[in-house]
This record gives C-alpha cells, structure tokens and sequence, in this order.
C-alpha cells in the first residue's frame, strides 16, 4: 500500500490548480523585480562618494557649501530619475534638520554632463545654483513647488 500512497501523493503534488501556478508564478516575478530593483536605488550618500558630482555640487553651491545641511544632503529621500529636455537627471531634495519648509534644495544631478542645478529655498528666498538656463530654471521651480509646497 505505500507504493500507492507515494504515487498518489507525488501525483497530487504535480497536479496544482490554475490559481496557485499563477500566484506563485506572480510571486517569483515580484521578488526577481524587486532584487533588480534594490540594485538600482540611489541615496544622496551614493551620490557623495561620487568625485565628478561631489565637485560639481560644490561648486554649483559655492559658499554656501559651508552649511552642514547641504554638504551632507540631509533628511533627503531617495534619489529619483527623470527626464528633463531630452536630458537624464537624477533629483535629490535635501532639507534643514528640524526646518524643512524653511531651508530646502531640490537638486538634479546629470550624470552624463556631470552638471549640478537646484533650488535652493532659504527663508523665504530662492536662489538658482548652477546656473541653469531660462527654461530649466522654470522646472526646477515647478518641481521644487510640487516637492516642498505639494502644488
């Protein structure tokens, strides 16, 4: 009789029905899209260690460099992508410990030119950094106001 209850039991082990192929086939596909994706996140600390954007950031903030928050990139959140006028870019939005609505950067980063261009909001006061043209400086402050003043 064990011969029998072997073969019925692999039997019933091969024959799922539809639904459970399906969920664990979907469950794989998620956990293989999610291991890819781990892999490609980027933190304001990754982009740090980078020498080409740590130069160019720096120079894009000038003296205000000296100000930990922005040296360090505080309290931002992972760094996204988009796409701006044909141009890759990666954005970073630091902000002031404990003074977030008040001191603020919305940064992208191209890694291709290795160029650096922000907002930088401080106490009621925008300033540009890196010099972005006419056009660019509009999105950066249309997605500054979308980042910071949810517009």
């Amino acid at each position: 009789m064990k011969p029998h209850a072997a073969t019925c039991s692999r039997h019933a082990r091969s024959v799922r029905p539809a639904w459970f192929r399906f969920a664990f086939a979907a469950i794989v596909s998620a956990a293989w899209s999610l291991s890819g994706a781990a892999e490609l996140m980027v933190t304001v600390e990754d982009l740090l260690k980078n020498p080409q954007f740590k130069s160019a950031y720096f120079a894009a903030l000038g003296p205000k460099a000296k100000e930990k928050w922005l040296r360090e990139m505080s309290n931002s959140s992972l760094v996204r992508s988009v796409r701006i006028e044909g141009e890759d870019y990666q954005v970073a939005s630091p902000c002031k410990p404990h003074d977030c609505g008040d001191n603020n950067l919305l940064l992208i980063y191209a890694p291709a030119k290795g160029t650096v261009y922000g907002s930088l909001y401080e106490k009621g006061k925008t300033t540009l950094i890196g010099a972005p043209g006419p056009a660019l400086g509009a999105e950066l402050e249309r997605m500054w106001k979308k980042e910071f003043r949810q517009q």
